[in-house]
């Protein structure tokens, strides 16, 4: 939407016009145009970048998932949202939202909310607060010292090149960055799963989640 209106603007003010000429009495304002110009490139900045996978069980499609990054000056806000249905021994609905707000690369909030069956889980939070972050699950509160530049929420736009570590929101902790491969790397969970990220041109392309009791592929549409 906002290419074609900076293509709109240019054909305006500075395409040759074929059938009607600028009088003397009604010249082009480049200040004008500029401002224009200025007005619709600072709308493109805050403008949202989104992205779908869709999620995979043995071939067919359970579910899906969409992650979005909003970048407004100092400020990057994350959001990733998901719905899964599925079976196992019985019926399994899943809806998953998180959201993280960075300022100037740091981490200042995020929030990690599931419900499984209809049943809202505990939700998760990190806040930036006097210097350090309190991490909240329920009612129980724990303190972090150690600042937070990259979460597992940014594995879906930017590839972890030269992070040996990344800050889990759903787990409250640091986890290693293992690289399998070129533009391919492991994240072993604290629970004992993993999962495996493929990255094209800086981007995520594929996540595969390999839990004891299953194997699911995120697939990038």
């Amino acid at each position: 939407m906002i290419p074609a209106i900076i293509i709109w603007v240019c054909r305006k003010y500075f395409a040759p016009k074929r059938y009607k000429k600028f009088s003397s009495q009604n010249p082009v304002d480049p200040k004008r145009v500029v401002t224009v110009l200025f007005l619709v490139c600072s709308l493109s900045a805050a403008f949202a970048q989104q992205s779908k996978f869709n999620i995979k069980r043995n071939g067919e499609v359970i579910g899906e998932m969409y992650f979005q990054q909003k970048n407004e000056g100092e400020n990057t806000y994350l959001t990733i949202t998901s719905k899964v249905q599925t079976r196992f021994v019985f019926k399994i609905n899943v809806e998953t939202e998180d959201q993280a707000h960075f300022k100037n690369g740091k981490l200042l909030t995020s929030n990690v909310s599931r419900i499984v069956n209809g049943n809202a889980k505990e939700v998760k939070k990190t806040n930036w607060v006097n210097n350090l972050y309190q991490l909240k699950t329920g009612d129980k509160t724990n303190t972090l010292d150690q600042p937070i530049s990259y979460n597992m929420m940014l594995l879906y736009s930017k590839e972890p090149v030269n992070i040996s570590e990344i800050y889990s929101d759903n787990f409250q902790c640091f986890i290693p960055v293992q690289k399998n491969g070129v533009h391919q790397y492991r994240i072993k969970l604290p629970d004992g799963n993993y999962n495996d990220y493929h990255f094209e041109n800086g981007v995520c392309k594929l996540v595969v989640v390999n839990h004891s009791l299953y194997t699911i592929r995120m697939e990038r549409v």
